[in-house]
């Protein structure tokens, strides 16, 4: 779908926090991903299957015959840092939700370029807009960690939609939600600057991945460096360490082992006011 402004937008084939900040700019793939690729992670805490469906405000809702029913159906895949879980075109195949380890999707254009459009940490749920219509896959998904996913099968997971209809109920609005994230992020990719982006993003990202690290701090549970920020927001990689290094001298955030910290929730709630 094109914008009247000409620009590319995305109907995002995931279920999780979506924190890209628009289909601008650009950020050319090369070193940063090979050093990904390269790095060894630890796993995040894993999720027992069980535990991922109880997680999901779609599928909690399930009486726990019906869970027993859904994880019947479902089985455990295991990806290497770096893996593709799935390619844009690809076929639609089922639904993945996220035990351990972290998935990225992603948006290549044309010349070679990566945008991140997600990131998904375990509890998270991705790829039901192919699961629904069987279309083609909208956007890639790499895993960034050694991850674990739970998949359910489209050929399964149908029937057992039209069993239960009051999940379809939930998915419709669960899809509604998506698309207003999405209209949202797009908005902001017109209208905000690249400093108040990145707060958004930060402040998005502590909501969802969040840890308690201490008094008011709180450090974001995935690993970001910033090349991958960068590409989350299509911009370069030196206007991100710009603005990062500029919070890190004023006490803002901490930076380390791949971490943000964010030390002054305040200061990044005023800028993103003061736009």
């Amino acid at each position: 779908m094109v914008s009247s402004l000409g620009v590319k937008l995305f109907t995002i084939d995931v279920n999780c926090w979506i924190i890209a900040g628009g289909a601008i700019g650009w950020e050319r793939r090369g070193t940063e991903q090979e050093n990904m690729q390269k790095r060894s992670r630890k796993s995040e805490p894993s999720l027992s299957p069980g535990a991922l469906i109880d997680a999901h405000h779609m599928l909690s809702a399930l009486t726990p015959a019906e869970r027993r029913q859904l994880l019947a159906l479902a089985a455990v895949k295991r990806y290497a840092a770096g893996d593709m879980v799935f390619a844009e075109g690809d076929a639609g195949d089922g639904l993945y939700g996220v035990l351990a380890g972290q998935i990225a999707i992603t948006a290549d254009s044309s010349q070679g370029r990566e945008l991140i459009l997600n990131l998904c940490g375990p509890g998270s749920f991705f790829g039901e807009v192919a699961l629904l219509d069987g279309h083609g896959r909208s956007a890639n998904a790499v895993a960034k960690a050694p991850t674990m996913l739970l998949f359910i099968g489209r050929r399964d997971f149908m029937p057992y939609l039209e069993r239960n209809p009051k999940i379809a109920i939930r998915l419709l609005a669960l899809l509604c939600e998506r698309l207003r994230v999405s209209t949202e992020r797009f908005e902001d990719s017109m209208f905000l600057g690249v400093s108040a982006r990145l707060a958004k993003r930060l402040l998005s990202l502590i909501d969802v991945h969040g840890s308690a690290d201490g008094g008011a701090d709180a450090r974001i549970g995935l690993k970001l460096s910033q090349g991958e920020l960068a590409r989350i927001l299509g911009v370069s990689r030196e206007i991100v360490n710009r603005q990062l290094s500029e919070w890190r001298d004023a006490g803002i955030i901490l930076t380390r082992g791949g971490h943000i910290t964010i030390n002054d929730r305040r200061a990044l709630e005023r800028l993103l006011e003061q736009s």
